[in-house]
């Protein structure tokens, strides 16, 4: 591939003789390509699942082994803020990477889901508003939608293809993406044309037992009949 990205592959567990759809993973900041694979157990077995790792190595932020799709900072006021140019940029190096992996692994190029945590959820929020790549659906956990990165609202809304599956979950507990983002989250998708699921639990910054069975069931109806 010729975006140099680390990632893990998964093979589908179950052959059906035809290409498999392809579901891209993309994990939140401070984690690395080995945080979300598991989540490979309880997805449709019929996926080949690609777990991919940021190129922003945190070692010398004292994250050893964690990984970052773009830099984040706390302003003064404790607000979680981020690099609205490095954020673009990892718009660009997703899409290139899912452009490279539809050419380089076998699968259905008609069939490609997105799944991201934190940092990754807002990768899959971009790929999808801002049409980069055809998607069969997406799944954003624990995220939040930078505005910024959309020219225009309703271009981005257009952009949602109807029947798209989309699922949606965050913690009431939240601390780091207060549950206020998810809900604005859900009330955007809910004026497109998408087949949205809400999830929301008493949890942390986190993926809890309640978001993870909606993904099994998210990836059934994404990866179709």
């Amino acid at each position: 591939m010729t975006e140099a990205l680390e990632y893990i592959s998964r093979p589908p567990r179950l052959e059906t003789g035809s290409p498999p759809p392809l579901l891209v993973l993309f994990h939140g900041f401070g984690a690395n390509m080995h945080d979300l694979i598991g989540l490979a157990d309880v997805m449709d077995p019929r996926l080949h699942v690609l777990a991919a790792q940021a190129p922003i190595d945190l070692s010398a932020h004292g994250m050893p082994g964690g990984r970052a799709w773009f830099n984040l900072h706390q302003d003064a006021s404790g607000e979680i803020q981020y690099d609205l140019q490095g954020a673009k940029d990892s718009v660009d190096i997703a899409s290139n990477f899912i452009a490279n992996a539809t050419q380089n692994i076998e699968c259905d190029a008609s069939r490609v889901m997105v799944m991201g945590f934190s940092q990754g959820a807002m990768l899959a929020h971009a790929l999808l508003l801002q049409a980069r790549v055809p998607l069969a659906g997406i799944a954003a956990c624990s995220g939040r939608l930078v505005e910024a990165l959309f020219d225009n609202p309703e271009i981005a809304n257009e952009n949602v293809p109807s029947g798209l599956p989309v699922l949606l979950t965050h913690g009431t507990l939240d601390e780091l993406i207060p549950i206020g983002h998810g809900h604005a989250l859900r009330d955007f998708y809910a004026t497109t044309a998408a087949d949205l699921s809400w999830i929301e639990e008493p949890i942390g910054h986190g993926i809890g037992p309640g978001a993870v069975e909606g993904l099994a069931e998210w990836s059934k109806k994404a990866a179709g009949s």
